[in-house]
């Protein structure tokens, strides 16, 4: 196998476009860049369409470690030179090694949430690596996957997947229409916790019945109306000083914490816990 050594080859051209979501997107693609994301993507049984390793790089460790994901993933490989890896992968292409993998995605209409679940669902988030951040959080609190309503960034985007630390390829990937959410939560008796400066409880005095979907917004708009009316109860994580609010990554990750923290210990299923008595 000869190496390509052009990054105008078509091949790698081909693999270069998928850096965009316009390519991303019809082509339901995305880059693994790295070793380690790479061996989690073929430990967790997700599809590798292309290997793209640059020999040339692949010293010490990552031989042995290269050699084992080139033979477990059972996919085609691309051979090419350190600077063609690079132009694919810019922050962990001196690895010697980038995957183009499938992408997964869920429907909501057949998900049928277990009495101890909680999702995330988010809305218009722009950052690809906010909702990278909160696929990691969510995979460390044991919840089941994000719901992305209205147009939210892509999770798929590789500042995404990189803040993700490879979250994005175990926790299940939605995307929902705002009444689709409300009829699926109806459906399923799911409680639906939403997140607002204003919102009429302190997050650490709520009761999160679960199942649970907790509902965060925007940073610069934060959740609607009409959002509002969907959600079971709206709470609030106090605070002091002069921002207006948290950034929604870190919001989410305190309120998640607060359900986490809440359901550890608890073996009885569906178990309401008493909100926490806090001294003012």
């Amino acid at each position: 196998m000869s190496v390509i050594r052009s990054r105008a080859n078509p091949k790698v051209k081909e693999i270069r476009r998928l850096l965009q979501r316009k390519h991303r997107d019809p082509a339901r693609l995305f880059l693994l860049e790295g070793w380690r994301l790479v061996g989690q993507a073929v430990e967790g049984g997700v599809e590798i369409v292309r290997l793209v390793v640059a020999p040339e790089l692949l010293t010490g460790d990552f031989v042995g470690v290269s050699r084992r994901l080139i033979r477990r993933s059972n996919a085609p490989v691309l051979e090419v030179a350190p600077e063609v890896l690079l132009s694919i992968s810019p922050q962990h292409g001196r690895q010697g090694i980038a995957a183009v993998a499938r992408q997964q995605w869920g429907r909501l209409e057949g998900m049928a949430p277990g009495a101890e679940d909680c999702y995330v669902a988010v809305k218009e988030i722009r950052e690809p690596w906010s909702i990278g951040t909160i696929l990691r959080t969510c995979e460390a609190v044991g919840g089941r996957g994000v719901i992305l309503v209205g147009e939210s960034t892509d999770p798929y985007h590789p500042v995404a997947v990189r803040a993700s630390l490879g979250a994005v390829l175990s926790q299940c990937l939605v995307k929902a229409g705002i009444g689709e959410l409300g009829a699926w939560a109806r459906r399923h008796e799911v409680c639906v916790v939403g997140t607002s400066p204003t919102g009429e409880t302190d997050y650490r005095e709520g009761l999160y019945r679960k199942p649970l979907v907790l509902f965060v917004g925007s940073e610069r708009v934060g959740l609607s109306p009409e959002d509002e009316a969907l959600c079971d109860v709206m709470v609030r994580i106090p605070m002091v000083g002069r921002c207006e609010s948290h950034h929604v990554a870190v919001a989410t990750g305190v309120v998640l914490y607060e359900i986490f923290d809440r359901g550890r210990g608890d073996s009885a299923g569906g178990v309401e816990k008493a909100p926490r008595v806090w001294q003012q």
